[in-house]
């Protein structure tokens, strides 16, 4: 004898129709996710292992990520080493949020690079 299947229940929320999990929604930029950008940013934060605006408010933080100073979609050279700095990932976080801002106004300005 096969055991009766369950009823829905109305208050459950159907797998179809729930919300997808944070990560598919966010833009993923192939950049970061190539063969040299991680190596070149792993050696950059060998070489300057502390985040660079911890340092500033004089904290010893460890680097934990290598974020360009003008935003990628912004800058002319992505290699360049000058544009990066070695941040711990809450400053990153909201460097990221204000750059978010500065792309946004440069576009609407119709500018596309600095």
């Amino acid at each position: 004898m096969k055991k009766p299947r369950s009823k829905p229940r109305p208050w459950h929320i159907a797998k179809a129709q729930s919300r997808p999990a944070p990560m598919e929604n966010r833009k993923r930029i192939e950049f970061y996710h190539t063969t040299r950008w991680k190596k070149e940013s792993r050696l950059f934060r060998m070489e300057n292992p502390v985040c660079k605006r911890c340092e500033t408010k004089g904290l010893v933080v460890p680097s934990e990520v290598t974020d360009h100073r003008i935003p990628l979609e912004l800058c002319e050279d992505p290699w360049d080493h000058n544009n990066w700095d070695a941040l711990c990932k809450k400053c990153n976080n909201s460097k990221a949020a204000a750059d978010k801002k500065l792309i946004k106004q440069h576009k609407q300005n119709g500018k596309d690079k600095f």
